[in-house]
């Protein structure tokens, strides 16, 4: 199954490819707040995604990963992707790479 998602990747103390030394609980919360941000309209998801992404894909295109295959991306990630809405914002998802926060754009 095709799908096309953005997402801002928090990455926590124990991840794979770990930036950060934060437990995953406060990358969680960060994440929570974050969301709240968005909502809110204290920020942009442009500017979350380039100030918080550990994820290449934050600075390069906003977080936006395109089309891909549900089995090109870990299983934890494309089943948030899945059963979220387009254009809806998931709760924050946890994957071995760290705590998403995800819109599913297609």
């Amino acid at each position: 199954m095709k799908l096309r998602a953005k997402h801002i990747l928090l990455s926590y103390d124990k991840a794979e490819n770990s930036t950060h030394t934060r437990p995953l609980g406060v990358a969680m919360q960060d994440a929570a707040n974050i969301i709240k941000e968005i909502e809110s309209g204290a920020t942009t998801w442009n500017d979350a995604a380039y100030k918080n992404s550990a994820c290449p894909s934050g600075k390069r295109s906003y977080g936006d990963l395109g089309w891909f295959e549900e089995e090109d991306m870990v299983p934890e990630f494309s089943q948030a992707v899945k059963v979220t809405g387009i254009d809806c914002l998931a709760p924050p998802c946890i994957s071995p790479f760290g705590v998403h926060i995800i819109v599913r754009t297609g």
